[in-house]
């Protein structure tokens, strides 16, 4: 395995966090809210230990109908509508375009709408066929994303509208977004088979395999090689444990680092950044079952925080929080970092 001189290129890994800091945006929980009314169903939302994929695969299962594959189109068609009510402007946008101008040529986005695209190209919609990195796919995500003035953001999570020609008797334009636990596990599959390689052979190594790719110096057509290649910098993601199939990204690489020596396979470094915003002080002194409910909801993230990045630690990746007032200044403080290049 031969060893690269040059330094590893950055990239961005931005999750739903640049969206929620403008008024109105769209949570994943407020996201099921709105399904579970729009179509009532009965179900709670309000258990925090609920995997919001399991949660919806509940909610497909509750919703009426016989046909399996109909509920579905219409619960993504129904997502698919409310996010595109939820449509940002040009000052909402303002972070997104600070973003996509910093320099960084690789963004990776779990989110499913056009902002980072339509902050720097306003009529992106138009022509995003043409700007598309890849057209082929219509449920998974593997080479999704598209071109935007020499930035390519990768929608590793499915997108509003995929580009494929539709077939009324096999796929939709809303087929991409993942959302639930089936869509999950069929799309790890895949990832798997990107990062091994093909059957039989040496893992990694072999010609279809990642590191068979990388030391050949092969362009990443797919967003996996990025996290073999690329510095990147997570902004914005909770990283929580129903990403199974990032989870799993991690673990490989942390295998390679192991099995190959270190730099001679692997030589980027994977940087998770999180907002440290001073808390008030707790009550502990709950006095009714709402205040006890707040304060188990505080208590839950922080010993969720701490075990993601206790286990983000054991895999070689480098934890970075950032003292900030507030969501935005963090994003303030993230970009600042990025212009004057000491990530």
């Amino acid at each position: 395995m031969k060893i690269l001189n040059q330094e590893p290129p950055k990239a961005l890994f931005l999750g739903n966090g640049i969206n929620r800091v403008a008024q109105g945006a769209i949570s994943w929980g407020s996201l099921l809210e709105n399904i579970s009314g729009e179509f009532e169903i009965d179900i709670d939302l309000q258990n925090d230990l609920k995997p919001f994929p399991l949660a919806f695969e509940e909610m497909l299962v509750r919703k009426k109908g016989k046909n399996p594959y109909e509920k579905l189109h219409k619960l993504k068609r129904y997502i698919g509508h409310i996010l595109t009510a939820a449509h940002m402007d040009s000052e909402q946008l303002e972070l997104h375009g600070r973003f996509m101008n910093s320099g960084i040529r690789e963004i990776i986005t779990t989110n499913y709408d056009y902002n980072l695209e339509r902050s720097i190209c306003p009529n992106f919609e138009e022509q995003k066929k043409a700007q598309a990195l890849n057209n082929q796919e219509s449920k998974h995500s593997l080479y999704r994303g598209y071109s935007i003035k020499g930035v390519n953001v990768r929608h590793i999570h499915g997108e509003l509208l995929h580009n494929r020609k539709i077939s009324v008797t096999s796929n939709y334009p809303e087929e991409s977004i993942m959302i639930g636990f089936e869509h999950y596990a069929d799309y790890f599959l895949k990832i798997q088979d990107m990062v091994y390689g093909l059957k039989g052979k040496s893992r990694y190594t072999n010609k279809g395999g990642v590191l068979g790719r990388t030391s050949a110096n092969v362009a990443a057509k797919s967003w996996t090689d990025l996290f073999f290649t690329h510095d990147i910098h997570f902004i914005g993601f909770t990283l929580d444990f129903s990403e199974s199939h990032l989870w799993w990204i991690l673990m490989q690489r942390h295998e390679i680092i192991k099995k190959f020596g270190g730099e001679q396979a692997v030589r980027n470094r994977i940087v998770f950044h999180y907002p440290e915003i001073p808390m008030e002080p707790l009550e502990f002194a709950c006095r009714d079952e709402e205040s006890f409910n707040r304060l188990y909801r505080i208590r839950l993230t922080q010993q969720k925080n701490k075990a993601v990045t206790d286990i983000l630690k054991a895999l070689n990746v480098e934890i970075v929080p950032v003292k900030c007032s507030s969501y935005l200044s963090f994003y303030d403080k993230m970009i600042e970092q990025l212009k004057d290049d000491v990530f």
